[in-house]
């Protein structure tokens, strides 16, 4: 196709675009029918623009009366599409834009609120190799912690509703399965590349995490713990790493959320961008997920941002 005036397209013209644009799949909202199924699970209007050259897949967000990239929020990365210089100058896209998790920077960006979360399991076969990042007293006690934690078996069982009810018991009112996030995982729920595990003790689950594989990749979706048991995030990290290692995964994918565990075990970190043009309300620059300002100074000044 040939350099033409910018046109919307369809939802399925639009599938075989993304896919040329982001061809290596890795974390789980790189699947256009995913994006499209999100946006319609929040009863957003997509609005999908190419002109030959460069690609706007947006939804229309009302409440914020402005465009962002489709699944909004609930992105785990966003990705170059376009030419921004192209989207700068031209005059037939919205003029209120508002692109968040970019995973390139380019001229206009601005930090965004939380970097992405993974782990590079190159060189990496156990948790005793990932410990190696650890010091030789951290790597002791998260030992012990282990040996303490006692018998338990990692199973491939739970339900969503079962760790819907165990998320809701980890973070109360901040769980994502009170508001209008559960509906994510619920489309998840339905997709055959998602899984549940459970670290089971003493004949219940001390934890549920929902697992998408996609590619060499292995998405922690999300979780929940039970009350009871101490340092089960330690062995839920030690269980995530030999589950994706059996797969042949080479990389697990956390959220763009903070959560201070996250630092304090010492995951992988690249940064994110966001992206604001046009009339763009105060309100989305804390939607709750930022690292703490303070937390914020102190990562910079140790060189883990």
């Amino acid at each position: 196709m040939n350099d033409c005036m910018m046109r919307e397209i369809s939802l399925d013209e639009a599938k075989q675009i993304w896919d040329r644009f982001v061809p290596e799949k890795q974390v789980w909202t790189d699947d256009w029918d995913m994006r499209v199924a999100i946006c319609k699970e929040f009863g957003y209007k997509p609005l999908i623009l190419y002109d030959g050259r460069n690609f706007f897949p947006l939804q229309y967000e009302p409440e914020n009366r402005f465009y962002t990239i489709i699944s909004g929020a609930t992105a785990e990365k966003n990705y170059l599409t376009f030419d921004p210089e192209f989207m700068k100058k031209t005059k037939e896209i919205p003029e209120n834009i508002y692109f968040d998790f970019l995973a390139e920077r380019f001229d206009g960006c601005v930090d965004a609120l939380c970097p992405q979360f993974f782990i590079d399991l190159t060189g990496i076969d156990s948790i005793d190799d990932y410990l190696e990042r650890f010091s030789a007293k951290h790597q002791k006690n998260f030992r012990r912690s282990c040996r303490q934690f006692g018998n338990y078996e990692f199973l491939r069982q739970g339900t969503l509703k079962e760790m819907a009810e165990l998320n809701m018991e980890t973070f109360g009112q901040e769980s994502d399965f009170v508001n209008d996030e559960m509906g994510c995982y619920a489309i998840l729920d339905k997709d055959p590349r998602t899984e549940y595990w459970s670290i089971v003790k003493d004949g219940k689950n001390a934890l549920i995490t929902q697992y998408f594989f996609y590619g060499r990749t292995m998405s922690v979706c999300s979780w929940g713990v039970g009350g009871g048991y101490d340092e089960t995030m330690k062995i839920a990290l030690a269980e995530a790493i030999k589950l994706a290692k059996s797969r042949g995964c080479t990389r697990i994918d956390y959220a763009p959320t903070y959560s201070s565990w996250k630092f304090l075990y010492r995951l992988d970190t690249a940064p994110l961008w966001r992206y604001k043009r046009g009339s763009i309300p105060s309100s989305v620059e804390t939607p709750g997920y930022e690292i703490p300002l303070d937390e914020r100074e102190r990562l910079r000044a140790e060189g883990r941002l």
